[in-house]
């Protein structure tokens, strides 16, 4: 798979004696009792006919009935194929089983380390004495829960399926709405030491292939030990993410967003244990969008767009611009005169915003661990103490208040929580670059300045070779822009984003 050999010394060929691979295999893996064992791995020996074999699998990974079935089904089959053939190699009586063996994937192993990876993953294994090979039967049923309703991009109307942490499950749910021809789902494993199961989804005749192969090598590319944490380490890992707070991969639990995005030319990732797959390249404007749009009528579509870019320029400045406003309130027009805030409190109002801004982030990650029948608790007890008491006491101001409750309300609705957090480190960064303007008697330099360095940092970011601006920057109105600011009806969509490059520009509605 394009990585580097995980074991520390190369695995030996299969033997064509039985006991040479099941003491192999037994030391590799553990297998037995006692200290220094694993007890879920289960060697099963058995003898049909005259031949000697010996099973491996992973317990946990099957239904008992159905491991019964298969291998009465196994014994039958040999007592046939041995009933039918006089003489016969073992080649015979394994392209026989092959073939008979009423299951739906049964193939041969040929490699050694093929045989760890697949005991690992949940097949039965088994080797017969005088083969150099072992019978793959995928007996797997993984555990996993029901579908159930994405926690996030919520709709008022529309599918409520949502992605399972089960890469299978998740696949076929693209499938389910996708079924088409030239849709490529590649398997691959990733981790040195997890081997994680990673589909790369892509529609054949449409995405980039630059892109595609460009993803697919930095997949195969990865040395880590373990992907334990799911997309979030493929995409640090892939994207060489480092100190870049904004999120250069859409992550969605919806399979109805992962397929309008694979039609739209993008790549699909699906990470086996994560319940959420990665959309990529992806630019600033796209993690905007919400499924909410496109289940309502075009013109309500379009303006609850535009309140999603109204309340991330909320969430990016106006904390800033209410310090701005407090700093030289000459200036304020008398129409905006509630954007002034009394001066009587200790600390500056800088300092407030700040304190607020941590309050507000303590609170939100006190309800997120909290125990549900605790969670609705400590919301109360902090709505009181900075509802009521914050204020008298003159920590914070009451318009400190206002503003960062607002500024959290519209960070909240936001599709791409991704997004909201990025936007929380650029909030910080202009207020302090205004706080610093004005202490060094820069008037509103300090503002302008912070505002100017994040635009300049948005336009020269990338996602996988896309320009993270666009189609803002670069300019471009038709299938650009024009998709930002309207929700266009069906019948009008006809292009795909030419920022991607597909292969196919044109597309029907």
């Amino acid at each position: 798979m394009g990585m580097t050999e995980p074991y520390s010394q190369p695995l030996p060929p299969i033997s064509a004696k039985l006991d040479d691979n099941v003491k192999y295999l037994n030391e590799l893996l553990g297998v037995g009792q006692g200290p220094g064992h694993s007890w879920d791995i289960m060697a099963k020996p058995f003898a049909f006919s005259n031949l000697n074999m010996m099973s491996y699998v992973l317990n946990g990974y099957f239904l008992t009935m159905n491991m019964v079935l298969i291998l009465n089904d196994v014994e039958k089959c040999i007592q046939t194929f041995v009933s039918q053939h006089q003489t016969y190699t073992l080649q015979d009586l394994m392209n026989y089983l092959n073939t008979n063996v009423t299951f739906v994937q049964v193939q041969p192993v040929t490699k050694m380390e093929d045989v760890v990876r697949f005991i690992l993953s949940g097949p039965m294994v088994t080797f017969v004495d005088g083969y150099d090979a072992a019978l793959l039967i995928d007996t797997r049923i993984y555990p996993m829960r029901s579908i159930q309703e994405p926690e996030i991009e919520r709709v008022v109307r529309g599918p409520r399926d949502g992605f399972t942490e089960t890469m299978l499950m998740n696949t076929a749910l693209i499938r389910r709405r996708l079924r088409e021809p030239s849709l490529r789902a590649e398997l691959m494993q990733i981790g040195l030491r997890s081997k994680t199961d990673v589909s790369l989804m892509y529609l054949e005749d449409v995405a980039n292939p630059e892109t595609v192969n460009m993803i697919r090598e930095r997949l195969k590319s990865i040395q880590a030990d373990t992907i334990a944490m799911a997309e979030q380490s493929v995409v640090e890992l892939i994207g060489k993410v480092k100190w870049n707070p904004y999120p250069i991969v859409r992550y969605t639990e919806r399979p109805d967003v992962a397929t309008t995005a694979l039609v739209e030319g993008h790549v699909v990732i699906v990470v086996d244990t994560s319940p959420e797959v990665i959309i990529a390249p992806i630019t600033f404007f796209q993690l905007l969008q919400h499924p909410e749009e496109y289940h309502q009528y075009p013109m309500v579509g379009t303006y609850r767009r535009w309140t999603m870019l109204l309340a991330t320029l909320i969430t990016i400045i106006l904390p800033g611009l209410f310090l701005l406003a407090n700093f030289h309130p000459d200036l304020v027009p008398k129409q905006l005169a509630f954007f002034k805030a009394k001066k009587n409190d200790p600390l500056p109002l800088w300092a407030e915003l700040i304190i607020a801004e941590v309050a507000i982030d303590i609170l939100r990650v006190a309800v997120m661990t909290s125990p549900v029948t605790l969670a609705s608790m400590v919301s109360i007890m902090a709505a009181v103490i900075f509802g009521q008491f914050v204020a008298q006491i003159h920590l914070l101001q009451p318009e400190v208040l206002v503003y960062m409750a607002l500024v959290m309300v519209a960070q909240f609705s936001l599709t791409s929580y991704d997004l909201a957090s990025a936007n929380l480190m650029s909030r910080l960064f202009i207020l302090l670059c205004t706080q610093l303007g004005f202490a060094f008697h820069l008037r509103a330099l300090g503002f302008g300045v912070a505002l100017a360095a994040l635009l300049v940092f948005l336009i020269t970011r990338k996602s996988f070779g896309v320009p993270y601006f666009w189609p803002l920057f670069p300019f471009k109105w038709k299938n650009g822009l024009d998709n930002v600011v309207l929700r266009k009806p069906f019948a009008d969509i006809r292009g795909r984003p030419g920022v991607l490059r597909p292969k196919m520009g044109r597309r029907n509605g």
